[in-house]
């Protein structure tokens, strides 16, 4: 029986081997943090400088609370086997809705949005089962356009794609030049078609191309579908009706060339009105909800952002065997795929691969009830979605209550637009018990962790085939503003009324609430940060000691503690296919968003708390120009602009090197005999000097528009300098 009930399963589940070994790591490497803690603390007192004593025990004490969180990740990684032939035939999957959302035609390029459109379309599905729904909350035209011009092509790309099988189901990557495998292989016939679509797709790149540089849709273009006549007067990005328009009609009324039916595709730009909150994201989303809810109402739902187009074809049918599994499909709220990115450099220059997260620590969520939305390449249970909490006692199946049949399109139109007015979700339990939460800048962890306070399980699916590929931002300032905006948010996930210390008791297993605190604290690793990067080196240029000598037993403790920490971070991304440089790409980086994205997030969440501003919602560019681009490759760091997001790792980092050498040529001048008794704080100086390097090339040594401007730089010296006079008061 028990091997019968295994054949059935649609997915199985395995624990990562070596268990033992890591928890003698984690006893050992936990003796060490509770030991080099003893030894601040009792000698406290005893020095004689307290309180540079006790910030810096302060700030190893976080970190000690930090790592310990990260343990809900790493004390038991499980990863899920799918096992899609088991599913029955296409007449027995569940329809999928798929909502796509883009914001921002000049910072999101409508070409993006219609190749990752294209690719979404391709699926490996029943067509008649899938409908999308694109949201463009920037009213955009030209975003209109590339999704009218995506339509007209996809009549040609979907019958293509299921004749020859093709895995890539993105056709701007498909027909690229580094895809040339495709083109030289099969036979004659493939060959002339792959010609002939090719040159179709080429014609359709063209067009949106040249359509967004005029900044207008030519006229014989918006003569072919009515819905350009919505933009006959201007449409103000921010003030502005409902525009929501049918492109492809479902249930086989559109077809493609060779006479199937095509899916459902409906453009929506939902209304705005000056001064009515719109919700960002989380507010396009919910809007899209409702209006697939009336229109098709497939008891699944996909959400992908613009800027991740599908990398393998089958990827809902590995989501559904959770969501069919005869054993635990039950429990499933949500079905997350991990963000992974093409165009990354060989060593991950911004270390924008986040590998550490999801090819690490997301499989170590699966032990405690699955990870948290991620945002995008979710497939949610509709149910769930809006609002259904999950009662063991009361079963629940995937039910298809999609809408079937002929549809009055112009009526279905006019019921969806009712459902985006701005003020439709006044008195309504919109962003509050359905659907995605408001209230903050990360509305998917957010609602995560909602959904799994009422009681529903997710899981992770990483299939070997990556899901999906998305564009990472190309330089540092988009990096640091992308992390400022992810901590922010995560920052008032934590502070909020879901609280994972206050609201996830009871009802969160404990190593879900470690895993989500974690990130939601992500942004307080400033602080400790903070003091390593200034305390240490300014008491070494003054002669303060306030790390044990190297003839002390102590100092074994702390050396052990900083070579282990580093060994394992090593360790965990070479086995996720990093390089030894890439790790290094990656501290960098950390250090640069611990002492800029995140002590920024903390200042905005200050400021909010007392009611000064509120945080918005930051889109990071996905356009780079061709100069930014080869520097890129070459992994050279694009600074460019004066931010100020550069300035304090800027002056950490100058503040380092000038402490760093100061000591150096004291201890040229008066001997070694005190470098026994600096000596932890003269390597923390140097690291961070060393892995600087970059910096200080942008500042000092290159001439190409990337380097890091004049202004920082002047201005970063002038805090260093500042900081170095003030301290000679208080040391």
């Amino acid at each position: 029986m028990a091997d019968s009930a295994a054949s059935d399963r649609l997915f199985l589940t395995r624990q990562a081997s070596g268990r033992l070994l890591y928890k003698l790591y984690f006893l050992i490497f936990l003796t060490g943090i509770i030991s080099l803690l003893y030894y601040r603390l009792t000698n406290l007192l005893t020095t004689n400088h307290t309180y540079l004593w006790l910030v810096i025990t302060l700030a190893e004490l976080w970190f000690g609370a930090t790592w310990l969180f990260q343990q809900g990740f790493r004390w038991a990684p499980t990863f899920h086997t799918t096992y899609p032939e088991k599913l029955p035939g296409s007449g027995g999957l569940p329809p999928v809705d798929v909502l796509v959302c883009t914001a921002d035609a000049d910072r999101e390029p409508p070409a993006l949005v219609a190749n990752t459109l294209l690719s979404l379309m391709a699926y490996d599905y029943d067509v008649n089962k899938l409908a999308y729904y694109i949201s463009d909350d920037g009213g955009s035209d030209l975003t209109f356009h590339a999704v009218y011009q995506a339509s007209k092509f996809a009549r040609h790309w979907l019958p293509f794609c299921r004749k020859y099988k093709v895995e890539i189901p993105a056709p701007q990557v498909y027909f690229s030049p580094e895809n040339a495998v495709a083109a030289g292989s099969g036979s004659r016939s493939f060959k002339q078609e792959y010609d002939v679509v090719k040159a179709k797709f080429e014609k359709m790149q063209q067009s949106i191309e040249k359509a967004g540089r005029m900044k207008k849709v030519p006229e014989e273009t918006r003569k072919e579908h009515k819905g350009f006549g919505d933009w006959d007067s201007p449409v103000n990005p921010r003030n502005h009706q409902t525009i929501l328009e049918v492109l492809l009609r479902g249930n086989g009324e559109d077809k493609d060339v060779e006479g199937n039916p095509m899916p459902l595709l409906v453009y929506v730009s939902r209304e705005k009105q000056t001064g009515v909150p719109h919700h960002y994201k989380g507010g396009a989303l919910n809007a899209l909800n409702r209006v697939s809810s009336v229109m098709s109402n497939a008891p699944l739902v996909l959400n992908v952002d613009c800027d991740m187009h599908s990398n393998n074809s089958q990827s809902l049918l590995h989501a559904v065997c959770f969501f069919m599994d005869p054993k635990e499909s039950h429990r499933i709220g949500y079905v997350q795929f991990p963000q992974s990115f093409g165009g990354i450099t060989e060593n991950d220059l911004y270390g924008n691969g986040v590998k550490r997260i999801y090819e690490i620590e997301f499989f170590g969520t699966n032990a405690h009830n699955g990870p948290m939305y991620a945002g995008t390449g979710s497939v949610h249970r509709r149910e769930s979605l809006n609002g259904r909490k999950y009662d063991p006692n009361v079963p629940i199946k995937l039910e298809d209550k999609s809408v079937k049949g002929s549809r009055d399109w112009d009526v279905l139109e006019s019921k969806a637009k009712a459902l985006t007015g701005c003020k439709y979700e006044e008195g309504k339990p919109w962003g509050k018990d359905m659907g995605l939460m408001y209230g903050c800048a990360v509305e998917d962890v957010f609602t995560g962790l909602v959904f799994h306070s009422r009681g529903w399980k997710s899981v992770f699916c990483s299939p070997e085939r990556k899901a999906y590929l998305g564009l990472a931002p190309p330089n540092t300032n988009d990096t640091l503003i992308q992390h400022k905006r992810w901590s922010t948010g995560l920052l008032e996930v934590f502070l909020s009324d879901y609280c994972p210390w206050t609201h996830g008791v009871g009802r969160l297993k404990l190593g879900q609430i470690m895993c989500y605190s974690f990130y939601t604290l992500w942004a307080l690793w400033c602080l400790p940060m903070l003091v390593y990067a200034f305390v240490p080196p300014l008491a070494l240029a003054k002669g303060i000691s306030l790390f044990p000598e190297v003839s002390n037993p102590w100092f074994k403790v702390f050396a052990f503690l900083g070579i282990a920490s580093h060994v394992f971070s090593l360790g965990e991304l070479m086995w996720a296919k990093g390089t030894m440089k890439s790790w290094w790409n990656e501290t960098r980086m950390w250090m640069m968003k611990g002492t800029s994205s995140y002590l920024f997030s903390v200042t905005v969440i200050i400021l909010k708390t007392l009611g000064i501003s509120e945080p918005g919602f930051e889109i990071t560019s996905k356009v780079i120009d061709e100069e930014a681009l080869k520097r890129y490759k070459r992994e050279m760091m694009e600074f460019a602009v004066p931010s100020p997001m550069f300035i304090p790792p800027v002056t950490l980092s100058l503040l380092n090197a000038s402490c760093f050498l100061k000591a150096l040529v004291t201890f040229v001048k008066t001997g070694l005999g005190g470098v026994d008794l600096l000596l932890l704080q003269l390597v923390i100086s140097g690291y961070v000097t060393i892995i600087s390097l970059p910096l200080y090339e942008a500042m000092f040594l290159r001439k190409d528009k990337g380097r890091m401007p004049t202004s920082i730089t002047v201005y970063s010296i002038g805090l260093v300098m500042a900081i170095l006079f003030l301290s000679s008061f208080f040391m």
